[in-house]
């Protein structure tokens, strides 16, 4: 009789040591699984903010919406709104994409101030789908035509 005692105290010791495994196994796969969600919007961040700041680039180097839209434009992904801004498609890897869904939509705006049409105020948004990722404010300081 002592003998099955021992036996069947083994079997639940062994019991619960396989449910705290299974337990611990959960946890982990948990946060192995955030963890890769959290990897892939942080990727998602950097592209669009490197995507942001080459936009940026472009409104400083630019004289004119049309002038952006030629600096952005790589193999004809970019393309003049009736509103005056510019928009360009990229995939996710930040490849230009022109005529399938884009994973990366790029919008600026160029927005000329009322009292000074030389000081042009922009922004440029980097959209996922219908969600706003990026948005970064910039502006620039047109220079004055040489005489």
């Amino acid at each position: 009789m002592r003998k099955d005692r021992h036996v069947t105290a083994f079997y639940l010791e062994t019991l619960l040591l396989i449910l705290v495994f299974i337990g611990i196994i959960l946890v982990l796969t948990r946060v192995f699984a955030l963890g890769k969600i959290q990897s892939t919007r942080a990727k998602l961040l950097t592209n669009a903010v490197c995507l942001a700041e080459n936009a940026a680039e472009a409104v400083s180097a630019s004289d004119s919406a049309a002038s952006v839209a030629m600096l952005l434009d790589e193999g004809g992904n970019t393309r003049l709104l009736a509103d005056g801004s510019v928009q360009a498609d990229y995939d996710a890897a930040m490849r230009p994409v022109t005529g399938r869904e884009p994973g990366l939509c790029l919008r600026v705006t160029w927005e000329p101030s009322p009292g000074d049409e030389r000081f042009v105020a922009s922004t440029v948004t980097v959209l996922h789908g219908a969600e706003t990722v990026y948005e970064l404010r910039t502006a620039v300081l047109l220079k004055e035509a040489a005489p």
